[in-house]
């Protein structure tokens, strides 16, 4: 015993001396934790013996500094605590339910969200280790997810959250609880049984029966992220129930990701939604919430500026983004693009306006919206030689790019439609508001 603890703190000094920059991560992370670390360090001591996991609390810790939770975790469990208190109340509507909470979300927490800290200062080990070895449990045990690889399995089945702000609560636990009985009376046959797609359908279906949505809302409060609530919400929008199926889904095994765009193009529609990587190794789409089925096809009439996936690594060329642009756009670090796999895309450069002086090397790209904003930024890019340049612009959108001349961001040039061949067709400022435009434009969420 006391050799496998000496040889067990030996690697754990190994790991976060080494030089490569995997290890650079670490410490940097390990570093930024605070008075966090020590959780962090019993983790990988803990793992010292089991090279497959260690890797894995590896990926975990060194990509923790991108993700967060409300810094104020006494309030937040209080408003979690009236939000139980009310879903309790049977007498009660589902949009009697949602407006009580939108009424207090407003009213006594509006500040919750403004202010929070990432979750390598406050994680704890043993709540990280009990989600490790949920998961790996999951991967090695259930036919559903056993032809995932280990990098397959860092992405789709591994992360201890989904979205941000969400609890960092035994949710695996509460929702396999909750939805897999349908999962456990499944009938043998000799196609689909266990089957990663006639596995996730089933667990949709039960999802969606038992939540018994009542509606779509735009607002409906602060969101239910604690895993006493997720399960009990019948009000909400189409992120809200997509994220519930797709948590779901991953705790009982099943890889799934979430995919979103930052404006929508349907209103309601297409806004977030989970994918699902089946035992063929195809990305099967769940269309949009919990009333399509899985793996039918994304809108074949669709269209956006962007599409991008919640991953768990951080994207680099995000985090370089964040530590060179003079003006810092609120991007979350970890969503990866990959528009280029729902739409046709266009990598496009702009000439900027003459004489325009701007202060930074970074361009910013927006979507025109059928709202009083007009303009909802989509991404970034960068400024060469006098023109903006942007990659994997989904077609069919009316855009306007963005620069910071040292006190704010500035147009740079036209609006300007991309259409869909690829061509570029310039618009005329004073006529942005025509409906005939309004083809063209997404819808701000």
């Amino acid at each position: 015993m006391n050799t496998q603890k000496f040889l067990g703190k030996t690697l754990l000094v190994l790991t976060v001396t080494s030089c490569t920059y995997s290890n650079n991560a670490l410490e940097q992370a390990l570093q930024s934790a605070g008075n966090n670390r020590p959780e962090l360090e019993k983790v990988l001591e803990h793992y010292s013996l089991e090279p497959e996991k260690l890797k894995a609390a590896h990926f975990l810790i060194e990509n923790m500094p991108a993700h967060y939770s409300y810094k104020d975790s006494m309030s937040i469990q209080h408003y979690y605590d009236r939000a139980l208190e009310i879903l309790s109340q049977e007498q009660l509507t589902p949009e009697q339910q949602r407006d009580s909470l939108l009424h207090i979300s407003k009213t006594q927490y509006a500040d919750i969200n403004k202010s929070s800290i990432p979750d390598n200062q406050i994680i704890g080990s043993d709540y990280l280790i009990h989600s490790i070895d949920h998961a790996f449990e999951s991967w090695k045990k259930y036919p559903w997810a056993k032809h995932l690889n280990f990098e397959e399995f860092l992405e789709w089945l591994l992360p201890y959250k989904m979205v941000e702000f969400q609890e960092l609560d035994y949710w695996r636990d509460t929702l396999f609880t909750h939805f897999t009985d349908n999962l456990r009376a499944m009938i043998p046959d000799d196609v689909e049984y266990n089957t990663t797609l006639k596995t996730a359908e089933t667990i949709k279906n039960e999802v969606a029966t038992e939540m018994n949505r009542y509606g779509l809302y735009t607002e409906s409060g602060l969101p239910l992220l604690s895993a006493s609530l997720l399960h009990r919400q019948t009000f909400g929008n189409i992120p809200d129930y997509a994220l519930v199926g797709a948590l779901a889904l991953r705790s009982a095994g099943i890889p799934v990701v979430l995919d979103e765009t930052p404006v929508g193009a349907r209103f309601e529609a297409a806004t977030r939604w989970f994918v699902v990587l089946s035992d063929r190794g195809t990305e099967e789409w769940s269309e949009w919430d919990l009333s399509t089925n899985i793996g039918w096809g994304f809108f074949p009439y669709e269209r956006g500026p962007k599409v991008f996936r919640n991953s768990y690594a951080i994207n680099r060329e995000r985090y370089l983004y964040k530590k060179r642009a003079k003006y810092v756009y609120p991007f979350e670090l970890s969503k990866q693009d990959i528009t280029d796999r729902y739409f046709r895309t266009s990598d496009i450069e702009i000439p900027i306006e003459k004489g325009l002086r701007l202060a930074d090397r970074y361009v910013y790209i927006a979507s025109a919206v059928r709202d009083e904003k007009i303009w909802q930024i989509v991404d970034f890019g960068t400024l060469k030689h006098g023109k903006a340049h942007f990659k994997k612009m989904g077609r069919e959108v009316l855009y306007k790019a963005f620069g910071y001349d040292g006190d704010e961001l500035i147009p740079i040039c036209k609006p300007f439609i991309l259409h869909k061949n690829g061509e570029i067709e310039y618009i005329n400022e004073d006529t942005i508001h025509s409906e005939h435009l309004d083809i063209w434009k997404n819808n701000s969420l």
